[in-house]
């Protein structure tokens, strides 16, 4: 909520209070933001498996595409246009994991959170690999190895480059030892490079992951990492106990006082310290919550730092302005210290312009008998005669021949 004005503060003996209220401050939170891509499908593979190839065939996406590993560094996106019909399905090329990617092997950290926010994965196994279920096998581990979830995430199994004549003449033993790695009969042989079965397998996906929404749906299986930790803003921090606060001190640092609670630690943000009349109203205040006899039953004395939230002050217990920041106190010394120097300034100018000057003369109806004693006047004493710098001025008349005496 927005802070007081100074009507707000009128009472009967206060007629113009000259201080207001600073607006509450709005919740802060420290958030560490990590970006997943969402994608109906993403592929898996080893480096060089064919994965960009079958985006391109399957999509409008142009990833870079050639005959070394590691030719995909970030992961790439794609929509698969199946007709008028149904949606596009959304696919996520995600750059090639090797042996060890659990770990940070390769790219297998930058790359790997993608996977979690897919809601089905095709791993794309090479059939020209020396050992291709070796391959399959390793993948699945090391997803296993950095979420225990995507071990269990429903996956689609295809053998590339099936145009190859080596791959296929194997291409069936290939499949069934796929499938009994896999567990599923999920299992297709494909060719990115000509395009052979890709529309088929596009059309088998879209399928397989509308059944799959269907079942998270019905099942209410969503993933915890999706949901987003909530921030209660309904109950602000004046809205708690006043007389919930907690007094911290340290033996290691004897005199040191920390206050902690939600509610005085508002009331400090929102106090104007700039404000004399707001001071004082923030130390009674704190003498209402108990928390400066809560102080002194402590052991706290008189010039104790105490620390509330940000702000340090002395502990001064009765005073009605005792609760002064630092940072305002430094303002007014160099504030003060500024106006020294300024007055000294004026003062060398006027010394200065009295020297190249005479005194003038004044009469003596004027004063002018104040310039002519002044060096050896001082004041009077308490039998109303002059006090004289010298003392042993003499005093006695001096007797001259024919003066008359005076007698009683």
């Amino acid at each position: 909520r927005g802070g007081r004005g100074n009507a707000a503060f009128m009472t009967h003996r206060r007629t113009a209070p000259k201080f207001c209220e600073r607006g509450e401050p709005g919740s802060e939170r420290w958030l560490s933001v990590e970006l997943r891509l969402v994608a109906d499908v993403g592929f898996l593979g080893m480096p060089n498996a064919g994965k960009s190839t079958l985006l391109s065939s399957a999509s409008a996406a142009k990833p870079k595409i050639a005959n070394y590993p590691f030719t995909t560094i970030v992961p790439n996106l794609g929509v698969c246009d199946l007709g008028e019909e149904s949606s596009g399905l959304v696919l996520c090329d995600i750059p090639g994991l090797i042996e060890g990617a659990a770990q940070g092997t390769g790219l297998g950290f930058s790359f790997l959170r993608h996977v979690q926010r897919c809601k089905v994965l095709l791993h794309v196994v090479d059939g020209t690999s020396e050992d291709p279920i070796g391959d399959f096998n390793i993948l699945n581990k090391e997803l296993a190895m950095y979420d225990d979830k995507l071990g269990t995430k429903p996956q689609v199994v295809v053998l590339n480059k099936c145009d190859v004549s080596e791959v296929k003449e194997q291409q069936d033993e290939l499949v069934d030892k796929l499938r009994l790695a896999a567990g599923h009969s999920r299992v297709m042989t494909i060719s990115a490079a000509t395009t052979e079965n890709c529309k088929e397998l596009m059309a088998r996906l879209k399928k397989f992951v509308e059944a799959e929404k269907k079942k998270a749906i019905e099942e209410d299986l969503f993933d915890d990492d999706v949901l987003v930790a909530e921030v209660d803003f309904s109950k602000a921090a004046l809205d708690s106990d006043s007389d919930d606060f907690e007094i911290i001190s340290d033996p290691a640092y004897p005199g040191q006082w920390r206050v902690k609670g939600e509610y005085i630690e508002q009331i400090a943000k929102m106090t104007h310290w700039e404000y004399p009349e707001a001071v004082e109203r923030f130390g009674r205040q704190l003498k209402a919550l108990g928390i400066e006899d809560e102080l002194q039953a402590r052991g706290a004395f008189d010039g104790d730092l105490v620390m509330i939230d940000e702000y340090d002050f002395d502990f001064n217990p009765g005073l009605t302005n005792p609760y002064i920041p630092q940072e305002l106190l430094e303002k007014d010394a160099a504030y003060e210290e500024k106006e020294n120097k300024e007055h000294m300034r004026a003062m060398l100018l006027s010394n200065d312009d009295d020297e190249g000057e005479e005194e003038e003369w004044r009469p003596f109806s004027k004063g002018g008998y104040m310039d002519m004693d002044k060096d050896e006047i001082v004041e009077f004493n308490d039998d109303g005669d002059w006090d004289l710098l010298e003392d042993d001025f003499d005093l006695s008349p001096e007797m001259l021949d024919g003066d008359e005496f005076w007698t009683s």
